[in-house]
């Protein structure tokens, strides 16, 4: 009787284990190269990078984010073909499937250019930290978790 006890208590702790494991490292994984925009918010959400109540900013509306090398002609730009800032996490996005003038003029030439957008020839640009698939991400100033987004940003297409 005490073994049939002990062996269930066992079970039972083993299985609590292993579904303590899963709840807590659930972020499910996502692939830079295939995922959709919002399954790459989800996942950066899930993960604490971006705060559950983050206000979106679209930044390819918004002044401030591209550096103007014309003298105030460009304050925004079409640089991406989605593109916001949550509270200091700057996320952008391409669409490889229906190429865009910004996938065409911007993204393709990302590697290139050591991870620089650059829009309509140099009028234009904007540093990011790392770019993995479609994706590419940049931080404005005082984001605090900048190391720890970057090194698993660019983790993403190995796992």
């Amino acid at each position: 009787m005490k073994k049939t006890v002990k062996r269930i208590i066992c079970s039972l702790l083993a299985l609590l284990l292993v579904c303590g494991l899963t709840a807590c490292g659930g972020t499910k994984s996502v692939d830079p190269k295939t995922c959709t925009y919002d399954e790459m918010v989800d996942y950066l959400t899930a993960k604490g990078y971006i705060s559950k109540d983050a206000a979106a900013v679209d930044m390819l509306t918004t002044e401030g984010y591209i550096t103007d090398n014309t003298g105030g002609d460009i304050p925004y730009a079409p640089f991406a073909d989605k593109a916001h800032d949550y509270d200091g996490l700057w996320l952008m996005w391409w669409d490889s499937a229906t190429p865009s003038e910004a996938y065409t003029n911007c993204f393709k030439n990302l590697a290139m250019n050591e991870g620089t957008i650059v829009y309509m020839g140099g009028a234009a640009v904007l540093e990011t930290a790392a770019y993995n698939g479609n994706f590419a991400i940049a931080f404005g100033e005082g984001y605090a978790q900048k190391d720890a987004v970057t090194a698993d940003f660019q983790a993403l297409s190995q796992k």
